[in-house]
């Protein structure tokens, strides 16, 4: 029975962190939460932008 419990709980917490996932990638925030500006991979998660 115990099991059962935590397997419902794990499984309810992961869909929960995927929802909550698609749901800030919606909204275009990004996924660490911090902002991009001192990220190492802000290039290939938004892309290069040229300046013209």
């Amino acid at each position: 029975m115990s099991t059962i419990i935590i397997g419902t709980l794990v499984i309810g917490s992961m869909i929960y962190v995927a929802f909550r996932q698609i749901k800030s990638a919606r909204k275009g925030e990004s996924s660490c939460g911090c902002g991009c500006s001192g990220c190492s991979k802000s290039k290939s998660c938004h892309g290069i932008k040229i300046e013209k």
